[in-house]
């Protein structure tokens, strides 16, 4: 046979993908009138691919009804192999062209469907972009370090729940502010511990503030400096047990049943008028 010739990828009625296990296909010359152009069209016909190895390499099966390029090996007729596939006028390219003429796109079509998989590289000056779709779930693996560097602004949006797994520190360094949306809801499983370096400010614009410890102790401790509890209207604190406040030699004491011990070296009380019971 002299030179390449085209033909269409075949298959069973109802298939996209027709192929056996080395990958070959199945094809049907234009001149060929009397072809089923079925799963019986052709002995299978292997198919060039960009890279090919021993379990590795670049695979795309040409899919039913598909054009390629094919030529002979030696010119033998008995040794066709797919060199390449073109577009046509029923099969377009992915875009709008020339409009997107701009772009280089890897994109796939879902088996049976009109979802697909997208890589297109956007090379217009002063517009580049790298475009990555999924079009159901997306899995990376790294079996090493990953180091992602993003030189200006880094937005990330998450329709529903994220999950993040760390086996053993995390560090995040935040040089100016950090801000949260709506509600947020962390939970540790074992210890959690913050240190802070320099200030900590903590604003509630409006609303309520409630810690609760279900079980244990809480301790604060001021190694320098002091501690200021300020109210516009009520202070209240309240223990089902005991109540003490100490400074020094001095004591407050307030039990449960109502018993209220003062201790100190001296004691003065002083108003206007004081009523003692």
């Amino acid at each position: 046979m002299d030179g390449p010739q085209s033909a269409i990828v075949t298959g069973p009625a109802g298939e996209e993908i027709f192929c056996d296990e080395h990958g070959r296909v199945r094809i049907r010359f234009h001149w060929d009138r009397y072809c089923p152009g079925n799963e019986d069209s052709s002995c299978w016909v292997r198919v060039s691919q960009a890279w090919a190895g021993a379990g590795f390499g670049n695979l795309a099966i040409p899919r039913v009804g598909q054009e390629v390029i094919v030529d002979f090996l030696n010119g033998d007729p008995d040794q066709p192999i797919i060199m390449g596939r073109t577009y046509h006028q029923d099969n377009r390219p992915p875009g709008s062209l020339p409009g997107t003429k701009t772009q280089m796109t890897i994109r796939s079509k879902t088996y049976k469907g009109d979802g697909f998989n997208e890589l297109t590289f956007e090379d217009a000056t002063g517009n580049e972009r790298v475009y990555l779709h999924a079009q159901q779930n997306m899995d990376t693996e790294v079996l090493n370090d990953r180091t992602t560097t993003v030189k200006h602004d880094h937005t990330e949006t998450i329709t529903n729940n994220q999950k993040i797994t760390v086996g053993v520190g995390q560090t995040v360094n935040v040089g100016s502010k950090k801000e949260g949306g709506h509600d947020q809801t962390v939970t540790v499983a074992n210890d959690q511990k913050t240190t802070i370096i320099n200030n900590q400010i903590t604003l509630i614009a409006e609303g309520d503030q409630e810690t609760n410890l279900i079980k244990g102790n809480q301790e604060i401790t001021i190694y320098e400096g002091s501690q200021t509890i300020k109210a516009k209207k009520t202070i209240s604190v309240g223990s089902d047990e005991k109540i003490e406040f100490i400074c020094g030699s001095g004591k407050l004491s307030m039990n449960s049943d109502g018993t209220i011990t003062i201790t100190g070296n001296l004691i003065t009380i002083k108003g206007k008028e004081v009523d003692i019971n």
